[in-house]
């Protein structure tokens, strides 16, 4: 079978291109011909990335006198179980942890393992037996081939040819304007998929004719009327089913048998291919206490990748941004991440790869403070690639633990001094469509700057989470010289960046934005460069540019131009040096664009 690591050599050939190690610092490395009986030294490797973490934490123990270096060798380290660092595991104010690829290597911490025993039929399709899944130990939603997300097999194919005509009073069963597959889908793990106004809704299918589907959960956010399934127009596909392997590079696990059927895309053989399919739902966990933080951990040039997201037990009905819910009475939940961070402080990612995780990508909660992300790159993501503000822990404000605009129950929880910068964001909402890029929301001091975000199916960035006028801990948000374009290519009603409810001293300054996109297909209001939407006030946006948007390059409900303050944009008037040389500066510096 071909090598992981060969084939992705070249991904990040910036592996080893950091801002400095520190000068001074206990080292410990570890390789896959390892061994964790070891002492860890170069020629003496420990094998797992564990237990250099539990050697690590022996030192931490004894109290902290320098610097420590945890060194990667080239690798893919299939983890069994999420990376947790506790405060146990944590630097001090002084001497910090640091995981790092060694020197040029490529290192992979991966959540998946790879499907080695293809098979090859008459017809081209290649199949694989997964005793695991025949077992009822392992079910998963994504697969990964050379590094691209395949296709769930689907029907139809093409995005607006199945639309609803009718749907039964508890909105679980469903007539479509043409006939469906034969076959039953009740046994398949087939999920209808619904496209509404600004989000989407998944159900898992139990039961089918030619004519109805019937899900096990009501689909759409019930009594929020554009998340509805009731307009005939909405379409719809069937997901996740048999009928629908037609395609190259789609793919479907028979739970019953075990086995996994791909079709090859063109070129590729059984001796070239890599797929890769999740059986973790999280790969680091960096949580520590409100009293006692973890501290100063750095990751640096390593890639992070495939992680599952389960449907919810309750379907999957998205609200906005990878929140979702059941009927907008009830408690709101909001995608897992992959890697998160709580009551963490000094967690830094530089120069490192988040890809292939079906969740969202980055979580900041409660108690992250003064964390960063430095060009990084951050590609096929189901959800949100980053969230500061990820509200999946922390106590919320509210007897129902969290309704949709819930503010942390502690002000101190909420995430401050918290930066995204010189990132390379694409592709996020792979699974849960109504996902961006950025999301920030009840945080403080945060910054976003110099990011390159494009390929998004719904937004790019949105700031504020509150749908009125009350004040809330978003304060002081910093948008600045992003570059950001093609998004907004699936759903409607949002923008290149989009804004919600008061948020004192936030600034938008020198974002380049173009191509805002709309399909024939969505459903709602426009799509624009700069959505403000309810209550947003008190913003200034300075020397931004903004043309060849679908809509209106600004956009204002329950909002007013008066509100703000403006100076020296750029709105479909780019044509100028002043403009031109706003675009120069905007997107990633020199220095992390060699990814």
């Amino acid at each position: 079978m071909p090598s992981r690591i060969a084939h992705f050599a070249t991904l990040l050939s910036f592996a080893g291109l950091f801002c400095g190690l520190p000068a001074s610092a206990l080292e410990f490395h570890v390789a896959q011909l390892g061994d964790d009986e070891s002492i860890g030294t170069i020629d003496q490797p420990f094998k797992t990335v564990s237990r250099a973490k539990a050697q690590v934490r022996k030192e931490i123990a004894k109290g902290l006198r320098q610097n420590i270096i945890i060194s990667l060798h080239q690798g893919v380290y299939e983890l069994s179980e999420p990376l947790i660092f506790s405060p146990e595991d944590s630097g001090t104010e002084v001497f910090s942890i640091t995981y790092t690829a060694h020197k040029q290597d490529t290192v992979i911490l991966s959540g998946g393992r790879q499907v080695t025993n293809w098979k090859a039929d008459k017809t081209g399709r290649w199949s694989a037996d997964l005793p695991r899944v025949k077992a009822g130990k392992w079910f998963f939603r994504q697969l990964v081939v050379n590094d691209q997300r395949a296709t769930r097999a689907r029907w139809p194919n093409t995005d607006g040819d199945l639309s609803i005509e009718t749907v039964s009073e508890d909105v679980k069963t469903f007539s479509f304007n043409q006939s469906l597959p034969s076959a039953s889908l009740s046994e398949q793990n087939a999920e209808l998929v619904v496209f509404q106004h600004w989000s989407i809704s998944r159900g898992r299918v139990i039961a089918s004719d030619n004519q109805h589907v019937t899900t096990a959960t009501p689909m759409g956010w019930i009594g929020h009327g554009p998340h509805t399934t009731t307009v005939p127009e909405r379409y719809s596909y069937i997901e996740h089913t048999l009928a629908g392997l037609d395609k190259p590079g789609e793919w479907f696990l028979d739970s019953t048998s075990g086995t996994l059927h791909y079709i090859p895309r063109q070129g590729e053989t059984r001796s070239n291919t890599i797929a890769v399919a999740p059986h973790l739902e999280r790969l680091i966990v960096i949580e520590g206490t409100k009293d006692s933080p973890v501290r100063n951990i750095h990751f640096q040039g390593i890639q992070f990748e495939d992680t599952d997201f389960p449907l919810p037990d309750i379907g999957y009905n998205e609200i906005q941004a990878a929140h979702y819910g059941t009927t907008i009475d009830e408690r709101i939940y909001v995608h897992p991440v992959a890697i998160e961070c709580s009551w963490a402080e000094g967690i830094q990612f530089e120069r490192c790869r988040f890809a292939h995780f079906n969740s969202s990508a980055i979580g900041l909660g409660p108690g992250a403070h003064n964390n960063s992300i430095l060009g990084c790159q951050i590609e096929d993501i189901g959800g949100n690639g980053i969230m500061i503000g990820w509200r999946g822990k922390g106590e919320l404000e509210g007897v129902l633990g969290g309704r949709l605009e819930s503010d942390w129950a502690d002000p101190s929880d909420a995430p401050t001094g918290n930066e995204v910068s010189n990132c390379h964001i694409r592709q996020c909402g792979q699974d849960s469509r109504g996902s961006c890029g950025i999301f920030v929301a009840f945080t403080a001091n945060t910054r976003i700057a110099h990011n390159h975000i494009h390929d998004m199916p719904y937004t790019g960035v949105t700031i504020g989470f509150r749908w009125s006028p009350k004040s809330s801990t978003q304060t002081n948000c910093l948008v600045e010289n992003n570059h950001i374009h093609n998004v907004m290519k699936q759903l409607a009603d949002g923008g290149a960046i989009y804004t919600l409810g008061v948020q004192p001293q936030t600034t938008f300054r020198g974002n380049h934005i173009h191509d805002v996109e709309r399909r024939p297909e969505a459903i709602g209001w426009p799509n624009n460069g700069f959505f403000m939407d309810q209550s947003s006030s008190g913003f200034l946006f300075e020397q931004n540019v903004v043309y060849q948007t679908a809509g209106s390059a600004l956009r204002f409900n329950e909002s007013k131009h008066e509100w703000h303050t403006w100076k020296d944009n750029f709105f479909e008037n780019q044509a100028s040096e002043a403009a031109q040389a706003i675009i120069d500066e905007a997107g990633i510096k020199k220095q992390y664009r060699s990814h």
